[in-house]
């Protein structure tokens, strides 16, 4: 018989807190307004139907196993802001039939002070089942949120599996959590004035050149803020052969897959701008600035974290261009690409975080900062490449697909979070050798037709590059 017992190894977890915060958990938490909170989510898209003793199982052992998803936020040691084990909380789940609506009663926010940072919804039906999960940003990045699904659904799998491989979990230690603050930015300058020029630095470039935010649409009048929307993405993939003619494309250009992600999408941002601000009757740049940026989440973590339960490591790095750029589309591919190898040089991400640690030193300046409403990036595009592929725990594959129990793992989807101005969040997942694209706009500025049609344009620009279909 299956014993818990004989899987988790943090049995050292209850000793961690309290446990003070990182430099990118204080910031997390500085950027967090109610009208864009800082929370992402993952869905993972099942066929076959969810026995819900076990899953509920699976998920008070997982949870067990990655501590600050179980965790709220107090002061403690020396009247700082402290993670506290929440013993007396676990994520409910909210259970429903196929067609029930995702809601959130209380709102889209995640108080941390009130309630632990992860919630879940399932829905179900004779279609299969669909598993949401809602991270706040300071308790884990897309990478430990992967590896905490990868661990429920291995969990699932354990206790459901009665022919076949069984799926098993890996050596978690808890006690990595309290070196997470040092290795977020073990990239960074070793003395102090290094690192106080990188960061300036890097404030200096992303404040010299601040991007022109994407424009909503003339035809979004009217109220906008559409909460009930929640989680308010849509999907659109391409299949086996469409996304090998992508990567073939790029092999062409003598550039990365993900290069040539970033340059469509600088595409389609300043296609959008242009058409939208064509409809106004003045060109777009008047009034607005003449740059477009993307953030890129990069993930700092390395061989030494596979133990590491969910925890934020990530960084953060900028692409800004002229619109005049995209008037150019080889030559910018070709700037893409080295600005993204010297990027990977560097450590990627590393900058930003030197500038995150030097301002979370000044207990005022981060909230300060952050509340100055500016536009920092025109869209967000995060490339986890196979979700799957992070898991730490192993679970068996037929054809392609990963297989828990009696379920079958279709797809991963989700976007990361929203902020101010930054209205458009795409996230790239490849799974089963085919290629899905998420996207979730500001729901107080578009709508749900005006998502589908930024998202439309965005793969009418890959399939051009990649000859695949009739583009625009």
């Amino acid at each position: 018989m299956y014993e818990p017992a004989t899987i988790d190894r943090s049995a050292t977890r209850l000793r961690l807190f309290p446990l003070h915060l990182s430099p990118i958990e204080i910031y997390m938490l500085a950027d967090d307004h109610r009208g864009y909170p800082m929370s992402f989510v993952v869905q993972a898209q099942l066929s076959g139907q969810i026995n819900r003793g076990a899953f509920e199982e699976a998920l008070d052992e997982a949870t067990a196993r990655h501590p600050l998803l179980r965790a709220r936020i107090a002061t403690g040691k020396g009247a700082l802001p402290c993670w506290m084990l929440a013993s007396d909380q676990k994520p409910a789940v909210d259970w429903g039939a196929e067609e029930t609506p995702i809601a959130c009663p209380a709102g889209e926010s995640i108080d941390l002070t009130k309630e632990i940072g992860l919630r879940v919804w399932v829905r179900q039906g004779g279609a299969g089942a669909r598993v949401l999960l809602q991270f706040h940003h300071a308790c884990c990045d897309g990478t430990g949120a992967y590896r905490f699904l990868g661990d429920l659904l291995a969990g699932y799998g354990m206790r459901t599996t009665t022919v076949g491989k069984c799926p098993s979990l890996a050596a978690m230690d808890s006690t990595l959590l309290r070196t997470r603050k040092h290795r977020s930015f073990g990239a960074a300058a070793t003395s102090k004035r290094g690192l106080r020029r990188r960061a300036i630095k890097e404030f200096s470039k992303l404040l010299g050149r601040l991007p022109a935010p994407l424009r909503p649409s003339v035809s979004a009048a009217g109220d906008r803020n559409r909460a009930e929307d929640f989680p308010g993405f849509l999907c659109q993939s391409f299949d086996r052969n469409e996304h090998q003619r992508l990567r073939d494309a790029a092999v062409r250009s003598n550039v990365t897959f993900n290069d040539l992600l970033l340059r469509d999408l600088f595409l389609t941002l300043e296609r959008w701008n242009r058409r939208e601000q064509s409809r106004r009757h003045w060109p777009w740049t008047w009034r607005g600035r003449s740059w477009l940026r993307i953030l890129m989440p990069t993930d700092l973590r390395d061989g030494d974290d596979f133990e590491m339960p969910a925890t934020n490591l990530s960084g953060c790095t900028f692409l800004t261009r002229n619109v005049r750029d995209c008037a150019l589309p080889e030559e910018l591919l070709t700037s893409i690409r080295d600005e993204t190898a010297q990027i990977k040089a560097r450590g990627a991400g590393g900058a930003f975080m030197d500038m995150v640690y030097v301002a979370s030193k000044v207990r005022w300046l981060l909230p300060f900062a952050l509340s100055r409403n500016l536009c920092l990036a025109t869209a967000v595009l995060s490339n986890p490449a196979d979700p799957s592929r992070r898991f730490t725990a192993q679970l068996p594959r037929q054809s392609g697909r990963v297989i828990c129990g009696n379920l079958v793992l279709e797809e991963i989807t989700g976007v990361p979070p929203l902020r101010p101005k930054m209205r458009a969040a795409f996230s790239i997942s490849q799974y089963d050798r085919r290629l899905t694209i998420s996207l979730r706009c500001d729901p107080h500025t578009f709508r749900m037709e005006d998502t589908a049609g930024l998202l439309e344009l965005y793969v009418e620009q890959l399939r051009k590059s990649a000859a695949i279909g009739p583009a625009a």
